[in-house]
């Protein structure tokens, strides 16, 4: 009798291993993932970028090649944002006697809502230690001034700090890519790793 129900319950047993395996191959591979800051949409944002003077220095364009490309990011994934222009910031900017100006004073001339500073501190495009690989690295803080309806002086919101590589693993040899693409390309990924602090998004499951 022991026999005969152990055959009766195998097949249940089996049925619902296949159907566990089919659960897990055809679930959601994705998970949702909330913004880390959730304000900016229906906002006038200004994107003002530091970077330290040798920085500076080397690539002349860089503050605004980045604000720039962080600002594209948010204006195509931010619903209703407006974007404060990066070319009128930086004359602004190459104006300024001062080395560095203040993102609030910034932003309330530009009659912005919010400000989304980056402090850059880290930038290279060629692998430290090995002279002819290319590998893009920037890694920068973030923080956000809201500036609508305040009179007095707003402290900043801080976010996740963040640090791109291009390409991720592992370095391009001079012969296979130009300094230019490299540059362009860790752009990008870092206009996005910031621009997806602003709105959800959905990360793929191992």
């Amino acid at each position: 009798m022991g026999f005969a129900l152990l055959m009766l319950f195998l097949p249940l047993s089996v049925g619902c291993d296949a159907i566990r395996q089919i659960a897990l191959q055809t679930g959601p591979r994705t998970e949702k993932v909330s913004a880390e800051f959730s304000r900016l949409p229906g906002k006038k944002v200004l994107v003002y970028v530091w970077v330290p003077p040798e920085v500076k220095w080397d690539y002349p364009h860089v503050r605004l090649d980045l604000a720039a490309h962080v600002g594209g990011y948010l204006k195509q994934n931010v619903k209703n944002v407006s974007l404060v222009d990066p070319y009128q910031v930086e004359a602004y900017l190459d104006k300024s006697p001062k080395g560095e100006v203040d993102p609030v004073e910034v932003g309330r001339y530009f009659q912005a809502d919010a400000v989304v500073h980056l402090g850059v501190y880290q930038f290279s495009v060629r692998d430290p230690g090995m002279a002819h690989y290319y590998r893009g690295r920037i890694a920068s803080s973030v923080e956000v001034y809201e500036l609508a309806g305040r009179d007095k002086v707003p402290l900043p919101t801080s976010l996740h700090e963040v640090k791109v590589a291009y390409p991720d693993e592992k370095a391009i040899g001079f012969a296979n890519a130009r300094a230019d693409q490299v540059r362009q390309a860790t752009y990008e990924v870092f206009a996005t790793e910031v621009g997806k602090k602003f709105h959800s998004w959905d990360r793929p499951l191992d």
